[in-house]
């Protein structure tokens, strides 16, 4: 599969890192949605299927941990989409919890892009993977039972 079949979800109050993202995901013809706020993410994740989800965790005006229910909102509506936090505000505690709650990737700023870019491009490649493995395998099945 090609980026594009792999759609992207980046929910980030802060401007110039939703730019970053958007000219990063851009370059590599990944499909993306952007949003500023928890309640806009969860709203989107109800209408589209991410591949991912990258959230910061700390977002103004709100409490301190609204990516953290974020991240919950995502493992209740596509538990398989595949979430990476970022924080400025980052401790073992927060990286603790975040695991336990089933975020595959934690990172804290600042991230270069090029990092994130990578893991998406890991994750994107092991996505095909699993795909091709779970099309080959269903072709057996129909190929046994037409037997």
């Amino acid at each position: 599969m090609r980026p594009e079949s792999h759609r992207v979800l980046i929910v980030d109050d802060e401007p110039a890192i939703c730019f970053a993202y958007r000219k990063l995901l851009e370059s590599e013809r990944f499909a993306f949605d952007v949003c500023d706020t928890v309640a806009d993410a969860i709203l989107l994740l109800q209408r589209e299927t991410y591949f991912a989800v990258i959230s910061d965790v700390r977002f103004e005006g709100s409490g301190n941990e609204d990516g953290l229910y974020l991240v919950s909102a995502v493992r209740r509506e596509q538990p398989e989409s595949k979430m990476i936090l970022v924080t400025g505000y980052g401790n073992d505690e927060l990286k603790n919890t975040a695991r336990e709650l089933g975020v595959a990737h934690y990172f804290e700023k600042p991230v270069i892009p090029t990092l994130i870019l990578s893991l998406l491009r890991s994750l994107h490649v092991i996505a095909d993977e699993q795909e091709e493995q779970e099309y080959l395998k269903n072709m057996l099945l129909t190929e046994a039972s037409c037997s």
